[in-house]
C-alpha cells in the first residue's frame, strides 16, 4: 500500500503548506514594492486618494448627519424634532475633546404650522466659501433642513476658527442662516 492515511495527510499538510507561503510571498513582494514605488501609486492616481463620506439618519423625532467643518475634522448635526433645534458637535482633532457646538432652532427660520407635528429632513453638503466673519471662516458644510410638511428648506453654517482648536479653545456659537426657500409649490392637506 503505496498511499495510506498517515502518507496522505502529510501531502495535504504539505501542499498546504506551499500555498501558504506562495500567498505571503506574493503578499511580502506587493507591499515592497507598493513602498518602494511611490510613482507608481501616483501615476495610478492613489498617492493622495483620499475618502470622504457624509451620512444622515433619521427617525420620528430625531435626526442626525455628518459634515466636514475643515481638512482635518467633520461635526456631528443633531436636529431634535420636538424642540427645533439643531446643533453641531465637532471634536478638536488635535486633543480629543469637544472643540465647538453651535446651535441653531430651525422653528424659527422655517413656518412650521403651529399644532402640527413636525416632519424634518436633514442633509449636508460641502462648501469652500473665501470670505469669513470677522476672522472665522465659515465651516465647510452647509446643514440643510427640509420642512416635510411645508416643503421650506433652510441652509445653515457656523464660523470656524482652526487657530482655536491649536490653542485648545472650544468653540460656542450661533449657527447662521443662509438661506431658505420652498422646495413644494402646493400644499399639502391632511
Amino acid at each position: 500500500m503505496l498511499w495510506g492515511p498517515r502518507t496522505k495527510a502529510f501531502g495535504l499538510l504539505a501542499a498546504g503548506l506551499l500555498l501558504g507561503l506562495a500567498i505571503g510571498g506574493a503578499m511580502t513582494v506587493g507591499v515592497l514594492l507598493g513602498q518602494r514605488s511611490p510613482e507608481l501609486a501616483a501615476a495610478a492616481g492613489l498617492k493622495d486618494l483620499q475618502l470622504k463620506a457624509m451620512a444622515s439618519h433619521g427617525s420620528d423625532t430625531f435626526a442626525i448627519a455628518t459634515g466636514p467643518v475643515d481638512d482635518d475634522v467633520e461635526g456631528l448635526f443633531t436636529l431634535d424634532f420636538l424642540t427645533g433645534d439643531l446643533m453641531c458637535f465637532v471634536v478638536n482633532p488635535r486633543n480629543g475633546q469637544m472643540g465647538g457646538m453651535f446651535r441653531a432652532n430651525v422653528a424659527n427660520a422655517l413656518s412650521v404650522e403651529r399644532g402640527k407635528k413636525p416632519h424634518y429632513l436633514i442633509a449636508t453638503g460641502t462648501i469652500n466659501t473665501a470670505g469669513g466673519y470677522g476672522g472665522a471662516k465659515p465651516a465647510a458644510s452647509l446643514c440643510y433642513v427640509v420642512d416635510a410638511n411645508s416643503g421650506e428648506v433652510a441652509a445653515f453654517s457656523f464660523p470656524w476658527t482652526k487657530a482655536a482648536t491649536s490653542a485648545g479653545v472650544a468653540q460656542a456659537t450661533e449657527m447662521r442662516l443662509v438661506g431658505k426657500w420652498k422646495a413644494r409649490s402646493v400644499e399639502l392637506r391632511q
